[in-house]
């Protein structure tokens, strides 16, 4: 009964992938396609910034050809109405409420498969357009793994029949292995993450989406 659950999801989904689309227009802008691309399809750690609920869903359809996974809160994955859902796609629960590291061996474990994961580091929603702080925890992953960071701007807040500009940036290699206490240098290059999504809505994003913090990205990087 799994195996017909799973292959009618699938099913399901790959009719839902242009429905999507339709749903949720978007212009994709990539800052240096081949060098992206070609690190995607091997393995990587994808991250950007957090809008909406539907960030994830339609995120993961747009990356679909590069096996993307993602986490999802343990408390999104097990609802009733949700969980056959998130069982048979590519997801990954991760406890936020409690102390969790089966998260980053499943992580590694899905990373040395030669499959990506696409993070969320703010943790939850922004209210404001104005990002979160990016938690770190993600980047446990890549020193573990050794793989590359993609990071990626969602321009502005994806709603249903509204425009949307979602632009992928260059491949980063960071040193999460450099001198230093551990969390501290895990903090460090994750306000560094925030800074390169914050400089690609800067540099490619529409000008009225831009915020306050986007504009003196640019300014921070400077200093």
């Amino acid at each position: 009964m799994e195996v017909v659950i799973h292959v009618i999801v699938k099913i399901i989904y790959i009719i839902a992938i242009p429905v999507l689309r339709i749903i949720y227009p978007t212009k994709v802008v990539w800052e240096n396609k081949a060098a992206s691309q070609a690190v995607m399809k091997k393995s990587c750690l994808v991250y950007s910034n957090h809008t909406g609920y539907s960030d994830g869903l339609f995120m993961t359809s747009l990356l679909t050809r590069y096996n993307v996974y993602i986490f999802v809160g343990r408390d999104w994955y097990e609802k009733k109405k949700l969980n056959w859902l998130f069982r048979n796609l590519r997801y990954i629960p991760i406890d936020r409420q409690q102390m969790d590291t089966s998260w980053i061996y499943k992580g590694v474990e899905t990373l040395e498969k030669g499959r990506s994961i696409y993070f969320f580091p703010e943790g939850h929603t922004s209210k404001d357009g104005n990002m979160l702080d990016f938690k770190p925890g993600f980047l446990m992953l890549a020193k573990q793994s050794g793989v590359p960071l993609i990071p990626i701007c969602i321009d502005n807040k994806m709603k249903p029949f509204h425009f949307t500009r979602i632009i992928i940036g260059e491949p980063q290699y960071p040193n999460l292995k450099e001198e230093g206490r551990p969390s501290a240098v895990l903090k460090k290059y994750a306000a560094e993450c925030k800074t390169s999504v914050l400089l690609l809505k800067k540099k490619y994003g529409n000008p009225k989406f831009a915020t306050a913090e986007s504009k003196a990205a640019e300014a921070k990087v400077a200093e």
